[in-house]
Formats: structure tokens, sequence, C-alpha cells
């Protein structure tokens, strides 16, 4: 069956306090979060995974920074192993060729290392991706080429790829069974521009976009929202509620 959880970002000032985060944990459990996916650093990723399991919420993956897993590798691994987190991801800020070629060669080490301790490495996009480099491609033609098929999968952002100027539905045909885990996330439109919205309140189809990653084998949906001009909790809510009503996950 396939599941809808939350990344933690999106309730992150919450989380700060401990009585704080357990009560909100508890309310997102029970509006029907029971998967969570890890940010920040490992210290405090160590924090909350020890409060989601006390809650009952189970954390699928944990989203991070290259440089502090390749410096904390041991530490990361045996964490990841003793909450059965499966997914292990990074995002980057890589914006020319260069850069690009230098990371690819770090992820894919990094990635096979990860593979052999049991887990699966992803590589999650904002739009910085999207960028022409003067390779003549834009960075992430470049991580399609280059990352190991075996050893790296993707994490798209529905958002982002929105904002990086990609048809969502399209990038999602073209990594396939690359993706283990799709984040969801809305955008309309203000007065400055795009807006974080809540899943079902923006101007993305995702009707459209959910029956291309189902076709496409993706089992885990994470609903994130950068920022939310009220609750957190209850613009997860909203989210849950409206993709629920599509009956379609």
């Amino acid at each position: 069956m396939n599941r809808l959880g939350v990344q933690l970002y999106t309730v992150r000032e919450q989380l700060k306090d401990e009585n704080e985060r357990n009560a909100t944990l508890q309310r997102l459990k029970k509006v029907g979060c029971h998967t969570a996916q890890l940010f920040g650093p490992l210290d405090m990723a160590k924090e909350y995974a020890g409060a989601c399991a006390a809650q009952g919420i189970r954390v699928i993956g944990y989203l991070g920074n290259l440089d502090g897993f390749e410096k904390e590798e041991k530490a990361l691994f045996a964490f990841c192993r003793e909450y059965d987190i499966g997914d292990i991801g990074v995002s980057s800020n890589v914006k020319t060729c260069e850069e690009a070629m230098q990371y690819i060669h770090r992820v894919n080490r990094f990635a096979k290392k990860a593979r052999d301790a049991g887990f699966t490495f992803s590589y999650h996009n904002h739009s910085n991706e999207w960028m022409r480099t003067s390779c003549q491609k834009t960075v992430m033609e470049l991580f399609l080429e280059g990352f190991d098929r075996e050893n790296v999968f993707f994490m798209p952002d529905t958002y982002w790829l929105q904002h990086g100027g990609v048809d969502v539905r399209h990038f999602l045909e073209r990594t396939g069974s690359r993706v283990k885990i799709l984040h969801l996330k809305d955008m309309t439109r203000g007065e400055n521009g795009p807006v974080f919205a809540e899943v079902g309140y923006g101007n993305l189809w995702f009707e459209g976009i959910l029956k291309t990653a189902l076709e496409a084998g993706i089992e885990e949906y994470v609903i994130e929202q950068d920022q939310c001009a009220g609750d957190p909790v209850k613009s997860v809510e909203m989210s849950l509620s409206y993709l629920r009503g599509l009956n379609m996950l």
C-alpha cells in the first residue's frame, strides 16, 4: 500500500522545544501521518527519530548534507540501522559544470557505501539544478547522466521541479524506477512570484502527477511545505485531506 508521510522540515519550529515537539508529533499522528522523513544535522535527527518512535511514527528516510554524511559515515549508518531508516538522501546547491563533476564523483562513492551498508541513497532536487552550465547542459542533465544508476536514486520535489521550469510528469517518466520517495508540494502565484501552498490549494495538477508517479512505481509520498501561512500541522492536514480525496494513494 502506498503511504503518505511528512517531511519534518515543515514543522521545524515546533520541534525545537521538547514538549512542543511531542505535542506536534502527536497531532501529526492524529491527522494521519504515520511516516516521516528527517532533516538536519545528525545529533538533531537522532532526537527527532527517538521522538517519532515514541509516537509510533515510522521514519522512512533522512535527508541531509553530503559533507556531514561523509564526515560521520559510521555514526550515520549505525543511526539509520537502529531506527530502520531505509533511505539516506542529500541535496546540494551545485550550479556549475565543474561543481557538478566533482559532486557526481562524491555521490557515486558514498552511494556505493550506503548500498553496501544496506540502504538506498537518493538525490533531492531544488531548482538550481536546472541552471545551464558551461557544458551546455543543466546540472540535472549532468546528474542524470553521471550518477550511478545502480546506487543513486532521485527524490523529486514537485514544487521545485515546477520552479525550475520543468514538466513534473515528464521528469517522473524519465526517472521512472530511479525514484523511491516523491515530495508533494504545491505552488500558487503571489504578487512577488511563486508561493508555497498546501497540496491541492495551488496550481499543480496532482491528479496527473500522481497518475504518472504510480505508473512509475513510486511507493513513498512525503508532504512538505517550506513556508506555511498559519499552523503547519493544519497545513499538513489540509494536504492530507485533499490527497485522500483523490482516492489515488
